[in-house]
């Protein structure tokens, strides 16, 4: 295959490793089949075919590959003749090479083996920017180290690259490398949620919890809701389902609430919504994921960005400026929306009591605004819900007119949902209102 003359390598994206998240592997190769030599298909190369040599750990075969010829230019003018695989790309990942290498020539010499994932033209033998390398120094038989790295989007102006895993060598011997056991992992590169946010429908302020009353009762739907109510989902955040068990396990921060909303908007303007995901709210303000775990993940790269959390018959709130939001292993970022003194997006977005601050209850029907009195109010909504005509009538179930979400719709009596819904406005005045702080 024909090499491209002598560029300059740029520099590579380097990231801290991840502690947490997803692991799959991708691609792996022993070069051996039924105990004998043999090469996965797809595997390109420049120069001389691999070979066979018996692996240096003493287990079946590597592949042992010419390292330079005297003409070769390669990155900055070094002799290096490569190895590739394709590899399917996912633009939402961060990947990691590991493999064994042996070095094959004189006692002393050595010879430098470089793992990458990278977008790749083997016509031209041309990489391109977006991949991150594994560096092992090998003076006899070695381990390339593990680390993630991310790896950019298609580059412009090479049709014919691909994505994949590329081995080449260094050496100013005359001295050759043979690889071993390639492993390529990856885990998810993705916007990680981390925070909390509390309820002030179900919220008792002597315990300062929320109440699970609607899964004590079985009520709370395995499939999110929000789609149904019409609300718009970006980047893949629709349809999140979870299971019985998780619904009714204990969590280190109590048992399931309900289901909410959480949105990333567009860092220079909060009205574009960039990227939706509905998880599950603990009784402590905690949010976990539909299947349980703990990191809420959205399908879209970490960035900065405003984040909203809302709930379907509350009023949302979101932060007060765009947060750089980061991914799993890449630091600590969190934003307790339940706290009074982290600010939120317009004026009292939340509901302050005590040392918590919540979001706002009674949006009923629901448009954003609460409101008692008047066309299109919260009051009517719950009265219409328990049949219109009978006040003391009560409804049990899921439904946005539950406003303390006990699972029970009631307009009259004791602990019933008007008498909340008139708490959330400003003075408790029936014909005030209290509008959604969002743009």
């Amino acid at each position: 295959m024909r090499m491209r003359p002598a560029f300059t390598l740029l520099p590579i994206l380097l990231v801290p490793s991840l502690v947490c998240g997803q692991v799959t592997t991708v691609f792996s190769e022993t070069f051996e089949a039924n105990g004998q030599f043999s090469l996965s298909s797809d595997w390109s190369w420049h120069g001389g075919a691999p070979m066979p040599r018996p692996a240096c750990n003493g287990n079946g075969w590597s592949a042992l590959k010419d390292v330079h010829g005297p003409n070769d230019t390669f990155w900055g003018g070094f002799g290096a003749r490569w190895m590739f695989h394709p590899l399917p790309y996912d633009p939402l990942a961060m990947y990691e090479v590991e493999f064994d290498a042996e070095l094959v020539g004189p006692w002393g010499d050595s010879v430098s083996v470089y793992a990458l994932t990278l977008w790749w033209d083997t016509l031209l033998g041309n990489p391109s920017l977006g991949g991150g390398a594994v560096f092992t120094h090998v003076y006899s038989c070695d381990h390339g180290s593990p680390g993630y790295y991310v790896a950019s989007g298609p580059p412009a102006g090479l049709p014919n690259a691909r994505f994949g895993v590329l081995f080449y060598a260094f050496t100013w011997s005359n001295t050759q490398m043979a690889i071993d056991n390639v492993v390529v992992r990856k885990k998810p590169w993705k916007a990680l949620f981390t925070g909390s946010m509390m309820l002030a429908g179900p919220y008792d302020p002597l315990t300062q919890t929320m109440s699970d009353a609607l899964r004590q009762q079985g009520l709370i739907p395995l499939t999110e809701p929000y789609t149904a109510l019409g609300w718009p989902s970006v980047s893949g955040g629709t349809g999140e389902t979870t299971t019985p068990t998780v619904l009714n396990m204990l969590h280190p921060g109590g048992y399931v609430v309900d289901w909410v909303r959480l949105e990333l908007r567009k860092h220079n303007d909060p009205t574009v919504l960039m990227a939706t995901r509905h998880a599950l709210l603990l009784q402590n303000g905690t949010l976990i994921r539909a299947d349980g775990g703990a990191l809420v993940l959205f399908d879209i790269a970490p960035g900065s960005y405003y984040v909203v959390v809302r709930h379907r018959n509350h009023l949302g709130a979101m932060t007060n400026g765009s947060y750089t939001v980061t991914f799993p292993g890449g630091g600590t970022w969190s934003y307790p929306f339940d706290l009074p003194n982290w600010g939120t997006y317009g004026t009292n977005a939340r509901q302050v009591v005590g040392a918590k601050a919540l979001l706002w209850p009674g949006n009923a029907l629901p448009d954003g605004v609460v409101k008692y009195a008047g066309g299109n109010n919260d009051r009517d909504r719950i009265l219409q819900a328990v049949g219109g005509n009978t006040p003391t009538n009560t409804i049990t179930g899921y439904h946005l007119e539950d406003v303390n979400m006990d699972g029970v719709v009631k307009y009259a009596g004791a602990v019933n949902d008007r008498d909340r819904l008139l708490l959330a406005l400003p003075g408790q005045v029936p014909t005030a209102t209290r509008v959604q702080q969002l743009p």
